[in-house]
């Protein structure tokens, strides 16, 4: 039944950011706004109601946490794939985005819960 609910909220949320992303110039950002928003706030409210606060929270965490460290991988792939090959440099890459995604997690797991 969750799969369920989840494969609903999720299907109108991405049909709402996609209503979104027709009305926003340049239609570049149109990406942005059709996946990951809507998939993530239809998890996270599921989570929500569901499972309750706390792991609501840890869902937004770890959101951030990728989040962050997607952004890690992005600016080391661009630097690393012009100075090495295309798998090390990506290999690379995403070692940093795990390094970056979990120490990121981990320390505001911590912050959190001290």
């Amino acid at each position: 039944m969750e799969y369920i609910a989840r494969f609903v909220a999720g299907g109108l949320l991405v049909c709402l950011f996609a209503l979104i992303s027709q009305v926003c110039e340049p239609k570049q950002f149109a990406g942005l706004f059709s996946a990951a928003p809507s998939v993530l706030l239809a998890g996270l409210a599921l989570t929500l109601v569901l499972r309750g606060t706390p792991a609501a929270v840890l869902t937004a965490q770890g959101a951030i946490a990728g989040a962050v460290g997607m952004v890690g991988y992005c600016l080391l792939a661009s630097r690393f794939l012009r100075r090495f090959p295309v798998l090390p440099g990506s290999v690379m890459a995403l070692l940093a985005w795990f390094v970056l995604a979990f120490g990121s997690f981990a320390i505001g797991y911590l912050v959190l819960h001290w």
